[in-house]
């Protein structure tokens, strides 16, 4: 380690031929040569990438200088400056001088790595420049409600091998790839016709056969389990939708209520079923029909998918129908059908800010899943945990989850 006192002059080195990153699985230590961005542990077998600040000095081909080992780059530690030699890759640590724990900020890291890569590097430079920090002092950083970048890995179902990999990459942060999934026990009764047609992905059974197992779980207060899916955009969370249905078809639960945010995307349910071989089940979009008996000889819907709208959930008529009740006397209270719950964030505010009132939305979310506890309820958004109060309506995950909220008082 090189103390910021005595510094020593400008430190030229040849462009090193590896670089030295920390696996995301095993969190062993790899040499990563150079032009390789993609590559699988060793140890661990696990596919991973280098981080954004790596590859893009991996791009420039230029005689950056890293100090004195080459395989590391030199930062100054933000509580008392001393000159570290940092590892690639090693994003927290404590500094030997002043026992604080760091850690590195990859979006200053990687705007630093481009300022040395257009002009060149000196240690006393650097040092006497007072450039921005790229070493934090983690207990300020938090403090000051900042985050701590990480790497990426890409996603693949570690613990089933059915279904073609997924059409576009999808990654996860590395410290959430150290998690592992529960033991998969569901057997899927869509499997086999997935694998010769291809219309589902692997991602997209493994979070089936994850939500399918789920459901066949009861909580400690007697009410069904259900699944929270957080896929981002674009990983086709309709189209998953639309393969749990269609399992719970082949099982027999031939009623089900989706909810989304528009009405036009009942078209996308609709081919989202056909694309998975669902071409016998009917959608029925809810704003279009009567606030008459669902089932009634008049209307006639004896089964398959009832399409709704969070907006048509708190409708009702001038005889003071309304559609809730409607939905909850087509399913009826043993209903054991799917009631999924697209776009789900529409009803974070159930929860209200100091001095606010629930939403009607919220409210209505949340009395359709008391009404109907046999459900098998599925929250579906890429946004729906971003505050730990706008998961209040979710009353089909585990009381001590949400306990542990401060949510349970309002469910």
């Amino acid at each position: 380690m090189v103390p910021q006192s005595g510094a020593p002059g400008p430190i030229v080195v040849p462009t090193p031929t590896a670089c030295q990153v920390r696996c995301a699985g095993c969190r062993g230590i790899l040499n990563v040569p150079a032009g390789i961005t993609e590559f699988a542990c060793p140890n661990c077998k696990l596919q991973q990438m280098l981080p954004p600040e790596l590859r893009h000095q991996q791009q420039q081909q230029q005689g950056i200088a890293q100090g004195i080992d080459p395989s590391k780059i030199q930062l100054p530690c933000a509580h008392c400056k001393s000159l570290l030699n940092v590892p690639h890759g090693l994003d927290r640590f404590v500094c030997p001088q002043c026992k604080v724990e760091l850690a590195v900020d990859l979006t200053k890291l990687h705007n630093y790595l481009t300022t040395l890569s257009n002009g060149g590097f000196t240690t006393t430079a650097y040092i006497s420049g007072q450039p921005e920090e790229v070493v934090v002092d983690v207990e300020r950083e938090e403090d000051e409600g900042g985050t701590i970048g990480e790497t990426f890995t890409d996603y693949r179902p570690s613990k089933l091998s059915i279904g073609p990999p997924h059409p576009d990459p999808v990654v996860e942060t590395s410290s959430l790839s150290a998690v592992q999934p529960p033991e998969p026990t569901y057997e899927l009764k869509i499997a086999e016709e997935m694998e010769k047609s291809s219309a589902l992905s692997s991602l997209q059974l493994e979070t089936i056969i994850y939500a399918s197992q789920r459901h066949s779980q009861h909580l400690p207060d007697n009410k069904r389990a259900g699944f929270f899916m957080g896929d981002g955009a674009g990983v086709g969370k309709g189209r998953t939708i639309a393969g749990l249905i269609w399992e719970n078809w082949q099982h027999g639960r031939r009623k089900a209520v989706w909810l989304s945010v528009s009405s036009d995307l009942k078209f996308d349910a609709r081919r989202d079923l056909d694309d998975v071989g669902a071409t016998c089940v009917e959608v029925h979009a809810l704003n279009k029909l009567p606030y008459s008996k669902l089932d009634s000889k008049s209307v006639g819907i004896m089964e398959g998918v009832i399409f709704l709208t969070y907006s048509s959930l708190i409708a009702s008529s001038e005889k003071g129908r309304s559609r809730l009740q409607q939905l909850v006397k087509w399913c009826g209270p043993e209903n054991d059908g799917l009631l999924v719950f697209d776009e789900c964030h529409k009803a974070k505010n159930l929860v209200p800010e100091s001095g606010g009132q629930a939403t009607r939305t919220g409210e209505a979310v949340l009395e359709i899943q008391v009404q109907l506890p046999e459900a098998r309820v599925v929250y579906c958004s890429a946004t729906g945990a971003s505050e730990p109060r706008n998961m209040g309506y979710m009353r089909h995950l585990r009381k001590e989850e949400l306990e542990h909220l401060n949510l349970w008082q309002w469910i």
